[in-house]
C-alpha cells in the first residue's frame, strides 16, 4: 500500500462512532484525492463501505441464548450473532456466529448459581474481551431476568457497550408471579441497575403469556416470546440496513432509541393485515398495544411507522394505516413512515410501529425503588 492510499477495512472495522468514520474517510479522500471530484462513485463507494451500520444481538445466560439460538434457526442474513454465558455446558449447546464464555476463574465454567452478583462478577472478570466482542453501532441485548448470568452481567455488558459508543437497545423478560418475591427483587435490582448504560428498554412480562391461554404449553409460551423478540430486531435491522421506497434512515430510527431523561422507554409492534379496511384499521392498533408489553401509546413523543407490501401495494392502504397510527397517538408527537416492497409477503402488509416514550412499570418500579406491579391481566 502506498504512502497515499488508506486502509478502508481499518476504519470500518474501527471503535469509531458513524460520524467519527466519516469525518476520517473524508479527511483521507480529500488528502488523497485532491484533484478529484470529492462526490465522485468511487467516492460515495468508499463511504459506504465505511458507513455500513455495524450491529450485533448478544443473548446473555441461559433465555438469551435460546432466543439467539432460535433466531441463527431462522438463518437471517447480516445479523451477527453473540452468545455469553457463564455456564459451558449451556453455552456449547447453544449456537450463535460468536460465543463467549465470561468467568471462567469466577465460575469455573459451572454456571452462576442463580446469584447475580456472581453473574457481575464474571463480567467483570472479561470486560476487556467483552469490550472487543461489542464493537457495534447498535447493540441488541436480549435475556431473562431474575436469574443470576443475564441478570448479574447485562449491566456490565451494557456499559462495554456504551463505552464503544454504541446504541444499546435491550430485550429482557420479567419473572412470573408466582415465581415468588426473591426472583422479583432480583429482577427487579437488575433492572436498576441495567437502566444506567441502555437507551431503549423494552421489558416483556412473563404473566402476559397467560393472557393467551392458560393451558399454554411452556415450551410454546417461550416460543411465542422468542418469536416477538426476533421479528422486532429482525425489523429494527431492516429499517437501519435497507433502502426503501419510502426511506427511513439509520438517523431516524437513532433518534427514536436514543435515551431521553433517566428511564429508557421504548414501543414495537409488528402485525400483518390482509388488506381489507377494516383489518388494515384493527392491526394498525394492534401495532401500537402489543398484548405482550402493555404499552401505553399516549405517551410516544416521536414514531417510526413502516409499511412493507408487494407491488400492489397502494397509497390508499397506506394513507389508511399511517392516518390510523396518527390518530392514536398525541397530536404533538412526531410520526415518520416508510415502505418497503417486499414481494415475499405476497397478499399480506406488514405494519412495524417503532415509538419512544412509553415506560413499562418495571423501568419505572426499578429506577424509583418501588415494588414491581401486580400482573395485569385482562
Amino acid at each position: 500500500m502506498s504512502d497515499d492510499e488508506f486502509d478502508l477495512n481499518e476504519i470500518a472495522n474501527s471503535r469509531m462512532s458513524v460520524r467519527s468514520r466519516f469525518n476520517e474517510i473524508a479527511r483521507q479522500n480529500k488528502v488523497s484525492h485532491q484533484n478529484e471530484n470529492l462526490d465522485s462513485d468511487k467516492y460515495l463507494s468508499d463511504l459506504l463501505k465505511v458507513l455500513k451500520i455495524k450491529s450485533i444481538v448478544v443473548g446473555i445466560g441461559g433465555a438469551g441464548n435460546n432466543t439467539v439460538s432460535r433466531m441463527q434457526d431462522f438463518r437471517s442474513e447480516s445479523v451477527e450473532t453473540l452468545n455469553i454465558n457463564t455456564d459451558a455446558h449451556d453455552l456449547y449447546y447453544s449456537n450463535a456466529n460468536k460465543k463467549l464464555l465470561i468467568g471462567k476463574e469466577t465460575c469455573n465454567g459451572l454456571g452462576s448459581g442463580n446469584d447475580p452478583e456472581i453473574g457481575m462478577s464474571a463480567a467483570e472478570e472479561d470486560s476487556e474481551r467483552l469490550a472487543e466482542a461489542l464493537n457495534a453501532d447498535v447493540v441488541f441485548l436480549t435475556y431473562g431476568l431474575g436469574g443470576g448470568t443475564g441478570t448479574g452481567a447485562a449491566p456490565i455488558i451494557a456499559r462495554e457497550a456504551k463505552k464503544n459508543k454504541a446504541t444499546v437497545v435491550t430485550f429482557c423478560s420479567i419473572p412470573f408471579s408466582s415465581e415468588g418475591t426473591e426472583r422479583r427483587i432480583r429482577a427487579q435490582n437488575g433492572l436498576k441497575e441495567l437502566v444506567k448504560n441502555t437507551d431503549t428498554l423494552i421489558t416483556i412480562p412473563n404473566d402476559n403469556l397467560l393472557k393467551f391461554n392458560e393451558k399454554l404449553p411452556i415450551l410454546s409460551g417461550f416460543k411465542i416470546m422468542d418469536e416477538v423478540l426476533i421479528r422486532s430486531i429482525r425489523e429494527i435491522l431492516n429499517l437501519i440496513n435497507n433502502c426503501g421506497l419510502i426511506n427511513i434512515d439509520y438517523a431516524d430510527v437513532k433518534r427514536v432509541l436514543e435515551k431521553i431523561g433517566s428511564y429508557p422507554s421504548g414501543l414495537i409492534g409488528i402485525t400483518e393485515s390482509l388488506g381489507d379496511e377494516a383489518d388494515l384499521i384493527n392491526k394498525a392498533r394492534l401495532a401500537l398495544n402489543n398484548p405482550l408489553l402493555n404499552p401505553d401509546p399516549n405517551k410516544i413523543d416521536k414514531c417510526i411507522v413502516s409499511v412493507s407490501g408487494d407491488h400492489k401495494l397502494s397509497l390508499s392502504k397506506i394513507d389508511k394505516i399511517i392516518s390510523t397510527i396518527s390518530n392514536e397517538i398525541p397530536k404533538e408527537a412526531s410520526l415518520k413512515f416508510g415502505t418497503a416492497l417486499n414481494p415475499s409477503l405476497g397478499s399480506k402488509i406488514r405494519i412495524m410501529a417503532l415509538g419512544r416514550g412509553p415506560i413499562s412499570p418495571y423501568v419505572r418500579a426499578a429506577v424509583d425503588n418501588c415494588d414491581f406491579p401486580n400482573a395485569i391481566m385482562k
